[in-house]
């Protein structure tokens, strides 16, 4: 029996038990995924990840998202920071927020605050989506942030709890993915767990801090990205191993179409290829004839919810570590979602839980949320 049965088959007995015992929330939601796509074809396992070289080993921590601009790279950590890289080097550190003395703590975290999402906003500004605090433009060579849009803002009768991804559609109008209106981003796994569709998709106008719901109703949605045709843009919606497409411009303004369907993974952060193509960072990576924890668990809400109301928080963030798949996965997408190249590490010996992906001409960077160090993977022709 593999490790996901034991682990599975000791929580149907311990769920049992609680059951009696303890008031349950029954909040989890019922889904359930098709069998995992063949690893063949454009998914055939290989080792490419593996042949990463590792940046700032050991003195970062959980860089999610990394923005490329020649030999500089810049990514917010686990601890609040947003770096600016130089050559392998770090040449600035910003604080979003006053650093507590210890950061990068599961009780810390929401005062500190953690940078996700991070793009180039103009020419002398970052943005960058700081899951507990708000939207912030950053000036690096000025070590300057400005809030530009507060979590705290109620919209659509929600504040923001888990801001998570963003792109710039123009210089007034952001789109940002709020995860869950429930569960902050440290009770990650109560996302997945209870797979609610409370998540959303926000429209923000820098000039007056007005925002809008452009689409609600979504299962962890996480990553976004503008189509190059400016008319849309492709959402990652995380616990439903999908990617969605939301047009918000032309003839088909608000209609939202399935853009890739059964990924071989969870996706996280999309982001746009030198080529043109889309890379998509996946975590929990669904391999035909392994079985896969997030998948086994789908049909059976009443677990998910006990596992949720009997276990502390902090312990769940422990236990998604190690029930997970350890298994290093990125997927190279053309523009009808089809997956065209693939990078592996088939036994996470490197790297797992990718986060993101962003390229220049001849690597991959991979940002993960708890990796301590960015991967440089020299890319496949």
């Amino acid at each position: 029996m593999g490790s996901c049965n034991y682990v599975f088959a000791g929580l149907v007995a311990t769920s049992a038990i609680l059951f009696w015992n303890f008031n349950i929330d029954f909040s989890a939601h019922k889904y359930s995924f098709p069998s995992p796509p063949e690893f063949t074809g454009p998914l055939t396992p290989n080792k490419d990840l593996q042949n990463a070289n590792l940046i700032l080993k050991g003195k970062i921590l959980g860089p999610e998202s990394i923005l490329v601009e020649g030999d500089t790279l810049y990514t917010g950590t686990w601890d609040g920071k947003v770096l600016q890289i130089v050559n392998g080097q770090i040449k600035k550190t910003i604080y979003l927020n006053h650093p507590l003395s210890t950061c990068a703590t599961y009780d810390t975290e929401p005062v500190c605050g953690r940078p996700l999402g991070i793009r180039r906003f103009n020419k002398d500004l970052l943005v960058v989506a700081d899951t507990y605090h708000g939207i912030y433009t950053v000036n690096v060579a000025k070590s300057e942030s400005k809030l530009i849009f507060s979590s705290k803002t109620v919209v659509g009768g929600y504040a923001s709890k888990f801001l998570n991804d963003l792109d710039v559609v123009d210089e007034d109008t952001i789109i940002v993915t709020d995860s869950s209106t429930k569960y902050g981003r440290r009770q990650f796994f109560h996302v997945v767990l209870a797979n609610a569709p409370d998540g959303r998709v926000i429209e923000v106008k820098v000039s007056t801090g007005k925002a809008k719901i452009l689409l609600y109703g979504l299962r962890f949605p996480n990553g976004v990205q503008l189509h190059p045709n400016k008319d849309s843009v492709i959402i990652s919606e995380c616990t439903m191993a999908r990617i969605l497409r939301l047009y918000i411009k032309g003839e088909k303004v608000g209609e939202v179409e399935v853009f890739a369907n059964n990924l071989p993974g969870l996706p996280d952060n999309i982001r746009l290829s030198k080529q043109g193509t889309f890379y998509v960072g996946l975590a929990n990576p669904r391999k035909p004839g392994q079985l896969n924890f997030v998948d086994l668990i789908g049909p059976y809400p009443w677990i998910r919810s006990i596992i949720m109301s009997v276990i502390p928080e902090r312990t769940l963030v422990t236990l998604f570590g190690k029930i997970h798949a350890h298994y290093g996965l990125v997927v190279e997408l053309n523009h009808k979602g089809d997956i065209i190249k693939s990078y592996h590490d088939p036994e996470g010996k490197v790297i797992a839980d990718v986060s993101q992906v962003s390229d220049d001409d001849k690597y991959l960077y991979l940002g993960s949320f708890r990796a301590p160090f960015i991967a440089q993977v020299p890319k496949r022709k």
